[in-house]
């Protein structure tokens, strides 16, 4: 959910308009999101010039100084060495809690952010009509797809500006956008191998077939529908299991095959959407559950600025003049700084062959 929110905020700042000659300045964007019983993190990038950012790179930012205060403490957050741009502090000594305001600033060379967060009080769920599913593919030719299973109620918490959903299937395997250049390293050392053959020693071919071997072994692991069982768990959905299986008879590269799936198993691996703060009841709806197996139905109770942000993220692309793109609640930058409580619950979905649609109640 939130790296894509970034990566649409990275988006819309990083590009500049086409009569525009020089490169706009950088500018600071954080991303942090509090939350009870986690530790503190905030994401430091800046901006990227058009032709940087079309190229796919990112520009986290090393060695700002990052600090959380709240009531009369204040706390400076360490960079991660193994991922820069990224600070944290242990909740062991910063412990985030409901009700309490934080107040985050960042300085980096002549760059200085600040934005504060109310963290919502705690949310919980009370009620789930079912946590068995069953689809069956007569739901396609129904409108199935906009119809909802099942539904669940919370009680209200004081602080909170609306509530994000997030379903998710949590047995499917994939990896971010950020392995696809491994996918190209792979068709790189086939056709090396290919081109080899035969001119050099058996000794340099073993070389390359092991680092071939291993690059297939790491997606075939992290790009899957194979449960821990060892069974393959299938589209809910006749059409989506075809085009699916057809992948593998493309005539593609087998880096562009691997890329494919991992952007459609990232296009439906999780859905997120927003309700308003006046609503004490959700859907989970068909559209948002993909594969047979166990989904993650997660309610955040956001503050103000999580949930101005999630809600106005995709602004910015109308082209309308009325459209002030995405919603930021910070002095000095770009990005989100705000908190949530939250609760979750499970559910299992089954594919059905034939027969009549049902659900198990939850007793």
């Amino acid at each position: 959910m939130t790296p894509y929110l970034l990566f649409l905020v990275l988006l819309t700042f990083g590009c500049s308009k086409p009569t525009e000659v020089e490169n706009p300045p950088a500018t600071l964007l954080v991303q942090a999101y509090l939350t009870p019983g986690e530790d503190p993190q905030v994401v430091v990038r800046q901006t990227l010039p058009p032709g940087q950012f079309y190229d796919g790179r990112e520009e986290p930012v090393r060695g700002a100084q990052v600090e959380i205060a709240t009531g009369d403490q204040r706390f400076a957050l360490d960079e991660d060495p193994a991922a820069p741009g990224t600070y944290h502090f242990p909740a062991a000594q910063l412990p985030v809690e409901a009700g309490h305001t934080y107040q985050l600033q960042v300085h980096h060379q002549q760059h200085q952010l600040q934005a504060s967060t109310t963290v919502p009080d705690p949310v919980r769920i009370t009620e789930i009509s079912a946590d068995s599913l069953v689809y069956f593919q007569l739901f396609g030719d129904l409108f199935g797809d906009l119809i909802h299973p099942g539904e669940f109620r919370w009680t209200k918490p004081a602080n909170t500006a609306g509530y994000v959903v997030s379903i998710q299937a949590l047995q499917v395997r994939n990896l971010p956008v950020t392995a696809d250049p491994l996918t190209g390293d792979l068709d790189t050392l086939i056709a090396r191998r290919q081109r080899l053959q035969g001119q050099v020693s058996a000794d340099s071919l073993a070389a390359l077939d092991q680092q071939i071997e291993t690059l297939r072994s790491y997606f075939s692991e992290n790009i899957s529908l194979v449960r821990a069982e060892g069974d393959t768990m299938r589209w809910l959905r006749d059409r989506q299991q075809e085009d699916w299986d057809k992948i593998a008879g493309k005539d593609w590269t087998e880096g562009r095959k691997w890329r494919e799936r991992r952007q459609i198993l990232n296009e439906n691996n999780v859905v997120d959407y927003r309700i308003p703060a006046d609503t004490l009841r959700g859907d989970y709806w068909w559209l948002g559950l993909r594969f047979e197996g166990e989904y993650q139905v997660v309610l955040h109770a956001a503050d103000q600025n999580y949930f101005d942000y999630f809600t106005t993220a995709f602004n910015g692309f109308s082209g309308d003049d009325g459209d002030k793109g995405p919603l930021f609640h910070l002095d000095g930058g770009l990005g989100v700084f705000g908190s949530y409580t939250q609760d979750s619950f499970r559910v299992q979905v089954y594919r059905g062959n034939k027969g009549r649609p049902k659900l198990v109640v939850r007793k």
